[in-house]
């Protein structure tokens, strides 16, 4: 396995991880935005933003395609969070 390789699988292996913390954190966002503490909610939020942008960047250095691979494992991540909250549409 050469280092590209590696620096791929990790970029897509961090990126999937990545995103679906950030997506998973955002239900909590929302509720302290919309019931609870806003400003704790806005820090939060800002928090997120903070780290995906930061660990993005991290990779980024790595070269552009384990950059390519970790946007593919935030979208992936993305994908799986949405199916998963989405309401079945079941007739009663």
């Amino acid at each position: 396995m050469t280092e590209l390789t590696m620096f791929i699988a990790f970029g897509g292996l961090a990126g999937f991880t990545l995103g679906l913390a950030h997506f998973l954190s955002l239900s909590r966002v929302v509720q302290m935005l919309v019931g609870g503490p806003i400003g704790l909610g806005l820090v939060l939020q800002l928090v997120r933003f903070a780290v995906l942008g930061g660990a993005l960047y991290g990779i980024a250095q790595l070269g552009p395609l384990p950059l390519l691979a970790a946007l593919a494992g935030v979208i992936l991540a993305r994908v799986l969070v949405l199916r998963r909250s989405r309401p079945t549409n079941e007739a009663v």
